[in-house]
């Protein structure tokens, strides 16, 4: 990383304190002291310094970036599992993880970088609210109780 300033401390301890939070840099220039200008060079240069993740949200044209407070330091070798739903972000480091890179090497070549490796979906806590919602509602049902196709 460059240099340390005031404002680049600022937004860093903001991150930290928010830490299982994503912010783009519109959000996190609403809640620091400093320009959106000096907030975006802020966010890149902790970026690039391996202090936060970048996710994208959208796909193709109009993609938004999102940031996050990145607490893997001492565990670099995982991947992540993200929900689009509620935005957690799931440490993946279980031994089954071995397997899978352990696969991808030798059947088809490819060593994939961990540190950059997100998959998006959605956590089980969002997809049981779903149901309970589903089930509450009475209209997501047809005539022979079952649930239709959306």
């Amino acid at each position: 990383m460059q240099y340390r300033t005031k404002q680049r401390d600022e937004i860093l301890r903001f991150f930290r304190e928010h830490g299982e939070q994503c912010f783009s840099v519109k959000e996190v220039y609403r809640q620091v002291d400093a320009g959106e200008a000096t907030v975006f060079r802020a966010i890149m240069a902790l970026t690039d310094a391996g202090l936060l993740r970048k996710f994208t949200a959208g796909g193709g044209r109009g993609e938004c970036a999102y940031y996050q407070y990145d607490s893997c330091g001492a565990r670099p070798d995982h991947i992540h599992l993200r929900c689009e739903e509620c935005g957690e972000l799931i440490h993946m480091d279980c031994s089954f993880l071995e397997t899978i890179l352990g696969h991808f090497m030798s059947e088809h070549g490819f060593a994939v970088d961990c540190g950059r490796t997100v998959i998006y979906g959605t956590c089980a806590s969002c997809r049981e609210k779903a149901e309970r919602t589903k089930r509450a509602d009475p209209d997501s049902r047809d005539a022979d109780g079952e649930g239709e196709e959306r």
